[in-house]
């Protein structure tokens, strides 16, 4: 079966609308941030924050960068099937991966080596980036209004904690 037949079938068998599987045909489009960006940047700070609150200066010194480019708040995403491949661009960042979930090598936006894949789950479309020890993974779902809602894990031995956050997007034809 393959990955957008897949993805239709685990769409039908969605029960509730917040939970809704999007169908990569669906899932493309540009798509601009419709959160309230002062309170989403103030909670990703607090949580950075108290997952590095244990960090020597050091450390923290080499983290710092990282966790701040994978917690930066997209003001544009634009999500494309083409050619049996995925491609997100969130601002002027680009991952391009084969649709049927096999891994790329690509760039983070700091210029480091990782791998990146995107895998359907019951409720979600997931991108997921591991570079140097750590992995973020955003899911992809749309919210009952129509909104494209990303959910954003960050996970890093050296991290106390996971940093975990929710942004909305509207497209970009779309009332925010």
């Amino acid at each position: 079966m393959g990955l957008l037949a897949l993805v239709l079938q685990l769409k039908s068998q969605a029960c509730a609308d917040s939970d809704k599987v999007p169908a990569l045909t669906e899932l493309a489009g540009n798509y601009t941030y419709a959160g309230d960006r002062a309170k989403d940047e103030g909670a990703i700070k607090a949580k950075s924050d108290a997952a590095t609150a244990d960090m020597g200066r050091m450390v923290l010194k080499r983290a710092r960068p990282a966790l701040e480019s994978s917690t930066r708040v997209p003001e544009r995403l634009i999500i494309t099937q083409q050619g049996g491949n995925l491609t997100f661009k969130a601002d002027d960042h680009v991952v391009t991966v084969p649709e049927n979930g096999t891994a790329a090598r690509v760039l983070t936006p700091l210029g480091e080596s990782a791998e990146a894949s995107f895998d359907v789950e019951t409720a979600t479309l997931q991108q997921t980036v591991t570079a140097t020890g750590g992995r973020k993974t955003n899911a992809f779902r749309f919210d009952e209004a129509g909104k494209l809602v990303m959910k954003v894990r960050i996970t890093n031995g050296r991290l106390a904690a996971p940093v975990a956050f929710t942004l909305l997007y509207a497209r970009a034809n779309q009332p925010r």
